[in-house]
């Protein structure tokens, strides 16, 4: 008998033991997670929100959820009234769906969807602006804030081509407009850490535009934020497009913010791992379906990855040295 409720004990610690670590979460497979994303789905690759879906898929993978996508077009729109509209569609997608929980990519997502659900836990991941430009704090929201590696990005420059000033160019949104803020902002602190100081950010909408800040561009090097959208003829030119058009007429080394970028000619960058991303959401949005309140579980995500273009670089005469090449994780020859 002693023996019997020995046994019962140890079997009530090891669950209990069990519960507290999240090894129970195989009991979630009932629950239903959806995913909204900013873009329509047919944009998902290109602008990498396949990537945080497979790093969402695999985090997911040990608590049995399989998350069901919807792809909600506002990124591309042009108007708020238009985002506006698209939102109410997707959060009457969603919400047919019955949640448990909802997990939204991209500034767009958060504020247009995220932001006006009150009654469902949310879970924002993937956002380049500061959330409370999407209507954050909100008591059922939580997310994944991105790091920056805009210092380890000119740290980089400088050490390699003595870069001492920065300039970025992108297409104008209410994100990038944000980031342009946050980065005059930190101008200072950027300089002390990196050595190089940012000089300012053009907005564009259009090619001529674009292309008279890049041949009039003064400072040290151009650092590429969203290349995407940038309209010539009446017609959206490709990104891989734009930034090979950039790198052949810029006077000055191109870097880039994106991993497509520097795939089409920026010479490097250091940019959050989608997939990383990915998995952190899923972290959180187990927790909070394990019982945890959304603020109690707000996170970053700090991994990085280095991409470099080794034609560029040789199309720049840069050499970078070994002990930083052997730590890309992606070179493009």
């Amino acid at each position: 008998m002693k023996l019997f409720k020995m046994g019962c004990l140890m079997v009530c610690i090891l669950a209990t033991a069990l519960i507290a670590s999240g090894a129970m979460a195989a009991d979630l497979s009932g629950k239903k997670v959806v995913v909204v994303g900013s873009v329509h789905e047919a944009k998902a690759a290109e602008t990498g929100y396949l990537l945080v879906r497979d790093g969402i898929n695999e985090g997911f993978k040990a608590s049995g959820i399989t998350p069901i996508y919807q792809w909600a077009e506002m990124t591309y729109l042009t108007t708020d009234e238009e985002k506006t509209k698209a939102g109410d569609a997707a959060i009457a997608k969603a919400r047919a769906e019955k949640p448990d929980l909802i997990i939204i990519l991209g500034d767009d997502a958060l504020k247009f969807v995220g932001a006006r659900i009150d009654d469902i836990p949310i879970v924002f991941a993937y956002i380049w602006g500061a959330p409370n430009a999407s209507g954050m704090p909100k008591n059922n929201v939580t997310g994944i804030i991105r790091a920056s590696y805009a210092a380890d990005i000119w740290r980089m420059a400088n050490k390699l081509f003595g870069a001492k000033t920065v300039g970025m160019i992108s297409k104008g949104s209410a994100s990038m407009e944000g980031v342009k803020k946050v980065l005059e902002g930190r101008a200072p602190f950027l300089e002390k850490e990196s050595g190089v100081l940012f000089k300012g950010m053009v907005l564009c909408e259009t090619f001529p535009e674009w292309e008279n800040a890049v041949t009039t561009f003064q400072y040290d090097f151009i650092y590429l934020a969203d290349t995407s959208r940038i309209v010539k003829d009446g017609k959206e030119l490709p990104r891989q497009e734009l930034v090979r058009w950039t790198v052949d007429n810029a006077k000055v080394p191109v870097i880039a913010a994106a991993d497509s970028d520097v795939e089409a000619g920026g010479l490097f960058s250091i940019v959050t791992s989608e997939r990383a991303m990915g998995g952190l959401t899923a972290e959180t949005a187990v927790e909070i379906l394990n019982g945890a309140a959304p603020s109690q579980v707000y996170k970053q995500s700090k991994k990085g990855k280095l991409l470099v273009n080794a034609k560029t670089a040789q199309k720049y005469k840069v050499s970078i040295p070994y002990e930083i090449l052997s730590t890309a994780e992606k070179i493009y020859e």
